[in-house]
């Protein structure tokens, strides 16, 4: 069996997951927690030495790692960014920067959406800011930062850090070039995520003014679509254990993935054709039969209203009078109409039938043979919907979920899988406290003995059912929090205003539960090892489960005890720039 380590909690790897606005206050959340609780005379958060990040969870984490960098406090940085959070509603504000006559910062950028939130970033998060502020960390508690984004030359990821390769092996960005890299542009290039952004471009889009080093190096990168981390590595593990196996890296003495995306899938549905009633009956030579009927009854209409228009003006025998100009009128915009409309529809077909010839044409061989055996003109459209519908929605499940998912997967088996991180890692997932979460883990659970409720010194606050482990309060913010979506704004109404404190709430709640399963696991696991550690070491992990038990007792009385403590945007103003 493993062994504790010497130093449990010593050194934190703090690990942020994508998921928009949603992973960015869960995160933030977490990370106030872990502010608020003391381990060797310092708030908990400061043992944290390296912060790996994706998508939405680069925002709270550049954010932060720059901050501290200028010297702020833990609560100058949690009021900045809730107020820009609450108040900056990202989708809308990009769309406004796309008009014509919209204000366009850096005319080297390409003017799309995600440069156009790269200056929004700019502004309203990173001030200007570029890598080099990482240069001398020496000031700060973080020693590593690590923001991830996925490259689509070659499916690989490309790091934005100040230690290890800067990019990957076919982009390696030398450090005075890495050190002009605007933050702003890093966040947009982590949290470009599939389908709702077009790819930044390396290093094209990545170039300023002052970036003289990055123009130098030009010729020595390749282009590259850059999109979103959680495409690759959706938690940013990898950047952490591809971390520790640096020579010159001393080893994490804890990893934290805090993650808001979920396991689940929803089962696949099948497309289900209702009643071959109306459209869904028709074929296309039926379609074809009753377009030809409705034009043929078109013409005839037609061509009455032009014999009309020009017998009319004969009841004034074609007088001065305004019937003679009605009925003129009439005749002439029917003959337009008619030689118009059989002018256009012979061009159409003609078009039709050339594009039908040319993609037919562009079909390989062997597959026109095959669908020739298919009699396309007398299927009905009710029989054609399931076999386009179905296949749509099965590959937009596979890009979404399936692959998504298994990726999740194969990351965090490399964390759970080798014993060694037995004693050395945690998760804080957005979902764990639901109800229908806790009684899975109950169920997988029950006959291992080294599950924290059925270990011997496990207190009885940990264990129960989930009204007497959680309680209603509780499970109201953790189930909120988890059925909210990935979205980039909170200000819609005052729902979504309420979910930012509920996504808060969840992210504090969640990391005082783990960091009391952890210690239960630490203390009261038979034969690990913690026996071993020092009376002044077992003594502070004493202290800090004191701190999150009762803290513990704390959220179950009321779950926003703590952001309500922390005090909201509207009792300060912040300028951090």
């Amino acid at each position: 069996m493993p062994n504790v380590p010497d130093s449990p909690l010593g050194r934190i790897a703090l690990c942020c997951s994508g998921g928009g606005y949603r992973a960015a206050s869960f995160h933030l959340g977490a990370m106030s927690y872990l502010n608020r609780v003391r381990y060797k005379g310092k708030p908990l958060l400061e043992n944290v030495k390296a912060i790996s990040t994706v998508s939405g969870g680069t925002i709270s984490g550049v954010v932060y790692a720059l901050h501290k960098q200028r010297g702020k406090s833990f609560l100058d940085i949690y009021h900045f960014l809730l107020e820009r959070l609450r108040q900056l509603d990202l989708i809308k504000t990009g769309l406004e920067k796309l008009n014509a006559n919209a204000s366009w910062t850096n005319q080297e950028k390409r003017r799309n959406l995600i440069n156009a939130f790269a200056e929004i970033y700019d502004k309203e998060y990173t001030d200007g800011a570029t890598f080099d502020v990482f240069d001398d960390m020496s000031d700060s508690h973080l020693e590593e930062v690590m923001f991830n984004s996925t490259e689509f030359n070659h499916g690989l990821i490309f790091r934005f850090q100040n230690k290890g390769l800067f990019g990957n092996r076919y982009n390696n960005v030398r450090r005075a070039s890495a050190g002009e890299v605007k933050l702003s542009d890093i966040i947009a290039a982590s949290s470009c995520f599939t389908g709702g952004f077009e790819p930044i471009e390396w290093p094209d889009d990545f170039l300023h003014s002052s970036s003289p080093h990055m123009k130098e190096d030009l010729g020595k990168w390749e282009k590259a679509g850059l999109m979103d981390g959680g495409i690759y590595d959706n938690q940013g593990i990898d950047s952490i254990i591809r971390s520790e196996a640096r020579v010159s890296t001393q080893p994490f003495d804890m990893i934290i993935v805090s993650d808001v995306t979920s396991p689940y899938m929803d089962p696949f549905t099948f497309h289900d054709p209702q009643e071959f009633a109306g459209v869904r009956s028709l074929s296309y030579l039926d379609i074809k039969d009753k377009l030809k009927t409705l034009w043929i009854r078109s013409q005839r209409f037609l061509w009455l209203l032009m014999v009309a228009g020009l017998l009319l003006p004969l009841s004034v025998d074609y007088s001065n009078h305004i019937v003679t100009g009605i009925g003129l009128m009439l005749a002439v915009m029917t003959t337009t109409i008619l030689f118009g409309t059989h002018w256009a529809r012979g061009k159409m077909r003609r078009l039709i039938k050339d594009t039908s010839n040319y993609l037919w044409s562009e079909v390989p061989e062997f597959y026109r043979t095959k669908l020739s055996a298919l009699d396309l003109q007398h299927f009905q459209v009710g029989r054609i919907e399931p076999l386009i519908l179905d296949r749509i929605f099965s590959l937009s499940t596979l890009v979404m979920n399936v692959f998504l998912k298994t990726v999740r997967r194969l990351v965090y088996g490399r964390l759970y899988q080798p014993e060694k991180y037995q004693y050395r890692r945690m998760s804080n997932l957005i979902r764990e406290l639901t109800e229908a979460d806790y009684g899975q883990q109950m169920e997988r659970g029950k006959d291992n003995p080294t599950y924290y409720q059925n270990l011997p010194g496990c207190k009885s606050l940990l264990k129960g059912d989930y009204d007497t482990v959680f309680g209603a309060g509780i499970k109201s913010v953790a189930e909120k929090a988890a059925s909210f979506g990935t979205t980039l704004w909170f200000t819609e109404d005052d729902e979504l205003v309420d979910m930012l404190d509920q996504l808060l709430a969840s992210g504090q709640c969640s990391m005082c539960f783990n960091l009391l399963v952890y210690l239960t696991e630490l203390k009261h696991t038979p034969g690990n090892g913690y026996e071993q550690l020092s009376m002044q070491a077992r003594g502070e992990i004493d202290y800090l489960w004191d701190q999150c038990e009762a803290d513990w007792i704390l959220f179950k009385e009321d779950p926003q005890f703590l952001v309500q403590q922390l005090g909201t945007v509207n009792n300060r103003s912040l300028d951090l720039t």
